[in-house]
């Protein structure tokens, strides 16, 4: 696509310095440009694009949040135009924990740019490292037999769960199943789906 650069500077340190033109060899800036590290620039005379990159995989990462919820748009704005800039720099959603995770090539590497959240977005952020999830199965056949009564003014709540809970057989494709014991109408056949959608999620979750 065609663009029109708007400023073409020469950079020296946190300094910029207009120029008209550059050469071959030179290193320049361009501004009011969308672009991301790895484009090719040309006069449109030649049809050559510059090979990608080898970005190397990344060596470290980290938990990182906004501590306030509100930041949350800024939050996301920084990690994205973060990574247009630098290939090496990524993102991602860990979707066990939740948490955002950035890596990098080290810890000064992710510390800058933990830094520049701070200072260009004015977003305060927690850190640390990413949470290890600990998976956990049944492995025997177990019953349960829970009472819940709780009072806090009105009709209260009152309810009693008895069943059991046990491994299915080994190579089987089936993930979970819930059988429905019950005689009769001790509890209106409404109510199954809404027990069965629970029983699912404490699987999940554990």
């Amino acid at each position: 696509k065609k663009i029109k650069v708007p400023r073409l500077v020469q950079m020296h340190s946190n300094e910029m310095h207009d120029i008209q033109e550059a050469h071959a060899g030179q290193i320049v800036a361009v501004t009011g440009v969308d672009c991301a590290s790895g484009d090719t620039f040309t006069d449109g005379s030649v049809k050559y694009t510059m090979t990608s990159m080898n970005i190397p995989e990344p060596v470290m990462s980290l938990a990182v949040q906004p501590v306030s919820k509100d930041s949350g748009g800024k939050f996301s704005k920084a990690l994205n135009r973060f990574q247009r800039e630098d290939p090496t720099f990524r993102v991602g959603l860990d979707p066990e924990s939740g948490q955002t995770i950035i890596s990098g090539m080290g810890e000064l590497h992710l510390e800058i740019y933990v830094e520049r959240i701070k200072n260009e977005y004015k977003v305060e952020t927690s850190v640390g490292k990413p949470r290890v999830n600990f998976r956990e199965t049944v492995t025997q056949r177990a019953g349960f037999d829970y009472l819940h009564k709780k009072q806090s003014g009105g009709q209260g709540q009152y309810g009693r769960v008895i069943g059991y809970i046990e491994p299915l057989p080994a190579g089987s494709e089936t993930k979970f199943e819930f059988e429905n014991m019950l005689v009769g109408q001790a509890i209106p056949s409404n109510f199954i789906p809404a027990i069965e959608k629970g029983f699912k999620e404490a699987a999940n979750s554990g």
